[in-house]
C-alpha cells in the first residue's frame, strides 16, 4: 500500500493558490493560440519585448486556457493534481518494473522531494512525466534489445508540449553508446536503434512551428544569467540531496559488481550534472536516476523483486482517483484567488485606457497580461523576449539605482504598480514626478505628473 500512499502526496501536494508568475502568461498564451491561430508571433502584450514569441509549449498552454475558461483558476489548480500525478505514476511504473513495492515506494519519495520546488502548474510537468516513460523504455531496449519505435510519434507530442523536448533523444543517444561499450549491440543495431533519436529529433521539426522550434530552445541562452531557474543550485539544497541519494545508491552498487554497466554509469553522469548544473533541472536529473536507484537499490538488498500483487494495482488506481476527486473538491476554495499580484488594485486598473504602459515588478508582468490584457506590461519573466540591455535597466530601476529615471522615460510608462517594498517605490513617490493614486495590500500605484 505504500506506493499509492505516496502517489496520493503527487495529487495532493500542490494545490494551492496559483503563485507561479509564469503560469499566467501560460495561460495567456493558450487563448491567444486559439483566438489567432499563431504559434509564431511578435508580442502583442509586452510594451518592451523585443524578440519572437515562439509557442513551442503550445499544447499544455492550450489545456491551461481550457481548465481556466471551464472552471477559473480552481481548474487551474486542479489540472496541475492531475499532471503532479502523472508525474509521480511514470515515475512508479519505471521504478516498480525493477524494484518492490517498498523500494519503489522509498525512491518515489525521493524524487517527490527532488521534485517539490518544480511542481508548479507550468508545462515543465510534461518533461518531467516523459522523461521518466523515455528513460525505462530505453532501459528496456537495453535488456531485450528491441527497438521502442513509439518513441518518434512521442517525441512529436513531447515537442509540442516543452521546450526540454530534446531531453528524450538525448537519453535514447546516451543508451546507445552504452549499448556499445557494453558489446550488447553491434554497429549496425547500434546505428539503427540511434536512428529513433535521430527521427525523433526530425520529428520536432515538423510540429506546427516548424523547423523553429529546432532553435527555440537556444533564444534564452543569452540570458541565463538573469533567470534564477537556471543558476547553478547549492549543494546542501534539499532537492539536490535528494537526487544525490539517488544517484549514490548507484554508485555503491555498480563499485560492488566490479564489472562497469556503462549504460547505467552514463546515464548517471547525464542525471547528476543536470542536477548540479541548473536549479530547475535538478528534479529532472532525479527523474532519470529513479529507475537506476531502484533496480539498484534492490540488487543491494539481494532481494528478487516480487511482481506487483494483485490488489497493488487497483490500490494505486483508487487512490489516484480519489486523491484527484479531493483535490477538484477543495480547489474551488483553495485556488479561486491569485497568489500573486496586484489584486486589490483590480478595479483602478480596469479604469485605465486600453494600451496603457504600465512599469511593473517583473513577477507581476504575467498576471497583468492575465488580468488586465489590454495593459502593457514592461517586464515579465518571459525573459528571452527581452535583450540583455533592457533587463539590466529594469534591475537598475527595480531597485532605484541613479539614473532610475530613464528606465520609465524610454520604455514610455505613466503608470506604475508596485511592491510598496520596491525601492524604486519611495523613490518615485519622493522624487515629485509620480503621484500615489492608491496604495493597498502591499502594493502602491502611481501615475507620472506628466501624464495629468
Amino acid at each position: 500500500m505504500l506506493p499509492p500512499l505516496v502517489l496520493v502526496l503527487y495529487a495532493l501536494k500542490p494545490l494551492a493558490p496559483i503563485g507561479d508568475p509564469d503560469a499566467y502568461w501560460h495561460i495567456v498564451a493558450g487563448e491567444h493560440l486559439i483566438r489567432t491561430g499563431q504559434f509564431v508571433l511578435e508580442d502583442p502584450f509586452g510594451a518592451a519585448t523585443e524578440k519572437t514569441w515562439i509557442l513551442n509549449q503550445w499544447l499544455p498552454e492550450v489545456l491551461m486556457y481550457w481548465a481556466r475558461t471551464a472552471y477559473g483558476l480552481p481548474g487551474v489548480a486542479w489540472l496541475l493534481c492531475v499532471a503532479s500525478f502523472l508525474v509521480g505514476l511514470s515515475v512508479y511504473s519505471a521504478c516498480r518494473r525493477r524494484s518492490s513495492a517498498l523500494v519503489t515506494a522509498l525512491v518515489v519519495a525521493m524524487v517527490f522531494v527532488a521534485l517539490s520546488g518544480s511542481l508548479s502548474p507550468r508545462p515543465q510537468l510534461v518533461t518531467f512525466a516523459l522523461t521518466a516513460v523515455t528513460t525505462s523504455a530505453w532501459l528496456r531496449t537495453r535488456e531485450d534489445g528491441r527497438a521502442r519505435w513509439w518513441l518518434v510519434p512521442l517525441s512529436w507530442l513531447w515537442a509540442c508540449s516543452h521546450g526540454m523536448w530534446f531531453v528524450g533523444p538525448v537519453v535514447g543517444g546516451v543508451v546507445v553508446v552504452g549499448l556499445l561499450l557494453e558489446s550488447r549491440a553491434t554497429w549496425g543495431r547500434a546505428v539503427r536503434l540511434a536512428l529513433i533519436p535521430a527521427l525523433s529529433v526530425a520529428v520536432a521539426a515538423l510540429t506546427p512551428v516548424g523547423p523553429l522550434l529546432l532553435t527555440s530552445p537556444f533564444q534564452v541562452g543569452g540570458v541565463t544569467a538573469y533567470i534564477t531557474e537556471w543558476q547553478r543550485p547549492g549543494l546542501t539544497e534539499t532537492a539536490v540531496l535528494a537526487a544525490l541519494a539517488l544517484a549514490a545508491v548507484i554508485v555503491i552498487d555498480q563499485l560492488r559488481r566490479g564489472r562497469r554497466q556503462w549504460t547505467i554509469v552514463l546515464l548517471t553522469v547525464l542525471a547528476v550534472a543536470l542536477a548540479l548544473t541548473w536549479s530547475r533541472t535538478v528534479g529532472l536529473g532525479a527523474v532519470i536516476l529513479a529507475p537506476l536507484a531502484a533496480a539498484a537499490m534492490q540488487s543491494l538488498t539481494g532481494q528478487p523483486r516480487p511482481r506487483p500483487e494483485a490488489p497493488e494495482r487497483p490500490a494505486v488506481a483508487v487512490a489516484g482517483v480519489a486523491g484527484l476527486v479531493v483535490a477538484g473538491l477543495l480547489a474551488g476554495s483553495v485556488a479561486a484567488t491569485p497568489a500573486i499580484g496586484p489584486n486589490g488594485l483590480d478595479d483602478d486598473l480596469s479604469r485605465l485606457s486600453a494600451g496603457t504602459v504600465i512599469c511593473n515588478d517583473q513577477a507581476d508582468g504575467g498576471w497583468l497580461m492575465f488580468r488586465h490584457p489590454g495593459l502593457r506590461p514592461t517586464m515579465d519573466t518571459r525573459v528571452e523576449l527581452y535583450t540583455v540591455p533592457h533587463i539590466k535597466a529594469y534591475l537598475r530601476f527595480i531597485v532605484a539605482q541613479p539614473g532610475w529615471q530613464s528606465y520609465s522615460r524610454d520604455v514610455g510608462c505613466t503608470v506604475s504598480v508596485l511592491p510598496d517594498t520596491a525601492a524604486v517605490a519611495s523613490a518615485m513617490e519622493a522624487s515629485g514626478d509620480w503621484r500615489l493614486i492608491r496604495r493597498v495590500d502591499g502594493y502602491v500605484l502611481l501615475q507620472s505628473q506628466g501624464d495629468g
